[in-house]
């Protein structure tokens, strides 16, 4: 009866393991599912979905600033017009008071996008619309390498652009899909200018592919870089056909894009594909079609 009672506790030691690594997977699997939410009550999702928070320090959740991103948040660099301020708060417009708007924000796209690709290779470049004081005039980039980001950073600390010091930072801001309002960019947002998620301003894509082929002109040295590889390669892969899949069903079921594309980042290439792709820009701009900007 002794020997029985003294391994009693051992016996019940072990059954208890397994329920104990059972209660800290489903509690790690919840936190994990629940971080950068709503119902996160530890972590900003404002700062972690767009790099910025409305409350700033004053938030009573966790800003969790990155050492090291592709990203960087050049805060208010844009100088939004009058013409673009009274657009972006839904007041009475015309087509000259939108050309001018547009006008000046392609020129500034082009201007600093060639100037950021000095530092490595772009992959993708936004400017928001939104007027709230944490967000107004705020720029993306986003690089292929994270090496070239800290790159950027370092060069651009200290600068000036348009007579203001440049704010740059690095942001958690990894998926601008997963950054932007679905509703301004597929109907109407009902909390216009001063919503907290980016509304994105429109680029046309001949303006894009245009900067993209000037990039690899004057830096032919990033056709030789592979945007990954291996294992890494093969989820981008992947990914990318998700996203092609999604983008699909969204246009059968009627929706539509404020900006004309699917607001996701370029499907990655090897370098070879880059090079056919710049090739066939090229081709389509010396015959006159493809709406290519010259």
């Amino acid at each position: 009866a002794r020997a029985a009672g003294r391994a009693s506790p051992s016996h019940r030691g072990q059954a208890g393991e397994p329920r104990r690594s059972t209660h800290a997977g489903a509690m790690a699997e919840q936190l994990a599912r629940i971080f950068g939410t709503e119902e996160d009550r530890v972590n900003c999702p404002f700062y972690f979905k767009i790099g910025a928070c409305r409350n700033g320090d004053q938030c009573n959740r966790l800003h969790n600033r990155p050492t090291m991103s592709q990203t960087l948040l050049l805060s208010h660099m844009y100088p939004n017009t009058p013409e673009s301020l009274a657009l972006a708060n839904d007041e009475p417009w015309d087509d000259d008071m939108y050309d001018r708007a547009q006008q000046h924000l392609e020129a500034f796209y082009v201007e600093v996008f060639l100037e950021l690709a000095n530092y490595g290779e772009i992959e993708d470049l936004v400017v928001v619309d939104n007027l709230c004081d944490h967000m107004i005039g705020n720029v993306y980039v986003k690089y292929y390498h994270e090496e070239d980001a800290e790159r950027a950073l370092m060069k651009l600390t200290g600068r000036f652009y348009s007579g203001k010091l440049i704010q740059a930072e690095y942001t958690t801001v990894s998926d601008f899909r997963e950054a932007r309002c679905r509703a301004f960019h597929e109907t109407r947002c009902n909390r216009g200018a001063y919503c907290n998620f980016m509304h994105i301003k429109h680029i046309p894509r001949a303006i894009k592919r245009r900067v993209v082929r000037e990039m690899y002109d004057d830096h032919p040295e990033y056709l030789g870089q592979t945007r990954g590889a291996g294992k890494k390669e093969g989820k981008d892969r992947k990914k990318d056909r998700s996203r092609s899949r999604r983008g699909k069903e969204k246009k059968d079921k009627g929706g539509r894009d404020r900006d004309g594309d699917d607001g996701a980042p370029a499907a990655r290439q090897t370098s070879e594909e880059r090079r056919a792709m710049i090739a066939s820009w090229n081709q389509e701009k010396d015959g006159g079609g493809g709406g290519v900007v010259a």
